[in-house]
């Protein structure tokens, strides 16, 4: 059985990138209420309030631009993982390199290998990274 649908209506999510997410921590700490932000986001006040409530790992969180969900099960090792991707990324654009998201994937598995090879399953030690380039 398929899931019931509910008045004929297919429910749209607006998501939220992190930069919007502290955008609204840092003007509730200034002082604006929350029924003020939800005018101003066009958001419900459980989600202002659900924001708020998490502004801690908002905030905590060096999310690359443009995301959305943080998840909760995101390992160190995915962390480190994203951070010399991007570092690859970067240079070869700076290098004038065109990269696709198939060569992207392709060099993500193998930094991710390495990073699964020199990390304890048992520890969050960093280990000693190899070249990218």
């Amino acid at each position: 059985m398929g899931p019931k649908k509910v008045s004929g209506k297919v429910s749209a999510q607006k998501m939220m990138s992190i930069e919007l997410k502290r955008e609204i921590i840092e003007k509730n700490e200034q002082g604006v209420r929350v029924s003020d932000l939800v005018r101003q986001y066009r958001r419900s006040t459980s989600t202002i309030c659900t924001v708020l409530k998490q502004k801690e790992s908002i905030n905590g969180t060096t999310a690359a631009k443009g995301v959305t969900i943080i998840s909760k099960l995101q390992s160190s090792l995915h962390e480190k993982m994203e951070k010399l991707l991007m570092v690859w990324v970067t240079e070869k654009q700076l290098k004038g390199n065109t990269l696709t998201q198939g060569i992207i994937c392709e060099k993500a598995r193998p930094i991710h290998s390495d990073l699964l090879n020199q990390t304890p399953r048992t520890s969050t030690d960093e280990g000693g990274i190899g070249r990218l380039v």
